[in-house]
């Protein structure tokens, strides 16, 4: 009896060790290649994110590189043209790679393995341990989107107008689809589909295996952002001021809401709502079934920012140089923290910590 108590306490604590790993773990833009944007609440506590400054690294170059977090490391690019990673309880350096023009695209990190795009037409393929490269593949122009990993493909676009799915075993090219226009966008991946937006206002379905096009839907301003994927749902934003629901099984937009303003940020879907900002300043949450409006806070400064959400709890970036917490369900501030700049990136939850890049280039825990 006593061995089988003794069995029981260290498979719990196996058990428990790994929902701590998984609880840190945030490993590509938005979490997830639906692009969520959210940490499930089952496995992390959110009682510490109090809006309190843990640790700061001051780096030189503005940061528009959404952070991963992986396994006790913290990863990211910068306008110096560098891939970091810091580590996660701590903020110091544990590598750099070095590429050849701005990294504004945002790690993704799958198996030991980071896969991030630079201006210098490449993505990179480096190990996440050490920062060594493993590969990289060159395309004919700068490298923005953020990269998306499903089975055994990376994809995402470049500006040379080419949506890309490459091995992720040899970086070698699986297919590649010419759209009309830069792809800046970040892709999202489910069920077998890429979305992804061009700066021709086009958002286009991919068969992943094929890289062929199931269908598309066209709208009145450029596509910078990723999309998202939930319950059916394909939500996307455009810098026509414009937010987008399409039902993906009827291939067709279902409703639309009219923020007023330019839309730089990507979706954000939780506890029936979808939230994002424009550059008025405004974050808005809509009904996700209908796009009725819910609520809308004024943060004071442009929202280039991405929302990212756990619980009840909403965080976001404002150019008021301010973090961020709103509550899901109402819009009521519970705190905010000023930063050393604007916040363009999208928070990483990590635990029971956010991880926050500045445009005046440093990174800061918060809890």
């Amino acid at each position: 009896m006593k061995r089988q108590i003794q069995v029981i306490i260290a498979a719990a604590a196996i058990i428990s060790a790994a929902a701590t790993a998984n609880a840190e773990n945030w490993p590509l833009f938005k979490n997830n290649a639906l692009r969520s944007g959210t940490m499930p609440t089952e496995t992390v506590s959110t009682a510490r994110l109090a809006g309190q400054r843990e640790w700061t690294t001051q780096l030189w170059q503005n940061i528009a590189s959404s952070p991963a977090v992986y396994k006790g490391k913290v990863y990211f690019g910068s306008n110096d043209g560098v891939v970091y990673a810091l580590n996660l309880n701590t903020g110091q350096q544990v590598w750099k790679f070095t590429t050849d023009n701005w990294v504004t695209s945002s790690p993704a990190v799958v198996n030991g393995r980071v896969y991030v795009g630079s201006f210098d037409s490449r993505l990179y393929c480096l190990n996440a341990d050490t920062g060594e490269q493993i590969w990289k593949f060159t395309t004919s122009n700068s490298v923005a989107t953020s990269p998306a990993v499903a089975d055994d493909a990376v994809y995402f676009g470049s500006n040379d107008g080419y949506v890309y799915a490459v091995s992720i075993k040899t970086g070698w090219q699986k297919w590649k689809f010419k759209t009309d226009a830069a792809v800046t966008g970040s892709p999202v991946v489910a069920d077998g589909v890429v979305y992804i937006g061009n700066r021709n206002g086009k958002m286009y379905a991919i068969d992943t295996a094929t890289g062929k096009l199931k269908w598309r839907a066209i709208v009145g301003g450029p596509i910078t952002a990723a999309p998202a994927v939930a319950d059916g749902l394909l939500y996307f934003t455009s810098q026509d001021g414009k937010i987008y629901c399409a039902r993906i099984k009827h291939q067709a937009v279902i409703w639309r809401y009219d923020a007023k303003a330019q839309i730089e940020t990507a979706p954000l879907v939780h506890n029936g709502k979808v939230v994002f900002g424009d550059i008025s300043g405004n974050v808005t949450a809509l009904n996700a079934q209908n796009g009725s409006k819910a609520w809308v806070y004024n943060t004071g400064g442009s929202v280039f920012s991405s929302a990212a959400a756990l619980g009840d709890s909403v965080y976001i970036g404002s150019n008021s140089d301010n973090l961020y917490a709103l509550d899901i369900n109402t819009g009521n501030p519970a705190w905010q923290l000023q930063l050393e700049g604007d916040i363009v990136a999208t928070p990483a939850i990590a635990g029971d910590r956010l991880v926050v890049p500045t445009a005046a280039g440093s990174v800061c825990s918060v809890r």
